[in-house]
């Protein structure tokens, strides 16, 4: 949540205020060309392996296909519809929320998929590094073990949480 609401936010400001672009977009490209899996041993410094890891992990990885998504949604209304709702005198607050909004929502809702299928990769790399609990922690202490029954069923596991995430999105 922390991640997709700054990622939306952020989408919709650069996306509407072409002032914020210039200034925004460029840092946030750059720092989107880093795997989020590259920050794990700092994130290991910074935040040892527990929970607050795993979060600050996917907040970084599910913020860029949401950000993009909404701030290209944003920019590829289409003008004819803009220019309409002035037409019928719609205030720029008016123009916003009922044209460039629902013009959006479509590239909006596709990055939050792909950030909900994002997320689950994530962490279940992030529990098997770095963990202490977790479907990943289990799976991966199973396999020390030669546990192939507890590892596939940690994989099933992740496959179901998986599909209920697509399911619901």
């Amino acid at each position: 949540a922390i991640g997709g609401g700054l990622g939306l936010v952020l989408g919709l400001v650069t996306g509407s205020v072409r002032f914020f672009e210039p200034l925004l977009d460029s840092s946030v490209q750059m720092v989107r060309n880093i795997p989020s899996l590259a920050l794990i041993p700092l994130v290991i410094l910074w935040f040892g392996i527990d929970e607050a890891a795993k979060l600050f992990l996917i907040a970084v990885s599910v913020f860029f296909p949401i950000y993009l998504n909404t701030f290209h949604g944003i920019r590829n209304v289409d003008p004819g519809l803009i220019e309409m709702g002035r037409s019928y005198g719609l205030t720029r607050w008016g123009l916003y929320t009922q044209i460039v909004l629902p013009g959006a929502l479509s590239s909006i809702l596709v990055g939050l998929r792909f950030s909900l299928g994002l997320m689950w990769v994530i962490l279940i790399v992030a529990e098997t590094i770095s963990a202490q609990a977790g479907i990943g922690y289990l799976t991966m202490n199973a396999r020390e073990f030669l546990q192939t029954d507890v590892v596939l069923v940690g994989i099933l596991l992740y496959a179901l949480l998986g599909k209920l995430a697509d399911v619901f999105a």
